[in-house]
């Protein structure tokens, strides 16, 4: 399984930008078709997780992204693992309703 970043932005969701978009554990299903464990941004945008199938379908995007914070690097792996460690933290803290 690969890693394969592209140029690409949901349409409603990015509004102008395009972003490096990461398609994680890629494995082909066809043409322009890949399953993949997760589908993020280098600027720590989650847009899909839990194994999903992607169409490539083309928008006519540009070789580099216009994104600033994937210009600069994004996030940062270790910023990204540190806020998924407390979001995963939080889900195991039980809801009180009164």
């Amino acid at each position: 399984m690969a890693e394969m970043r592209i140029v690409a932005k949901a349409l409603d969701d990015f509004g102008d930008d395009w972003h490096w978009v990461i398609l994680h554990g890629a494995e082909p299903r066809g043409e322009r078709r890949y399953f993949t464990t997760l589908v993020d941004t280098l600027c720590g945008i989650l847009l899909d997780e839990g194994g999903v199938t992607v169409t490539l379908v083309d928008t006519g995007a540009p070789d580099e992204p216009n994104c600033p914070r994937c210009l600069t690097g994004g996030t940062g792996g270790g910023l990204r693992a540190e806020v998924e460690r407390v979001l995963e933290e939080a889900e195991l803290v039980p809801v009180r309703v009164r």
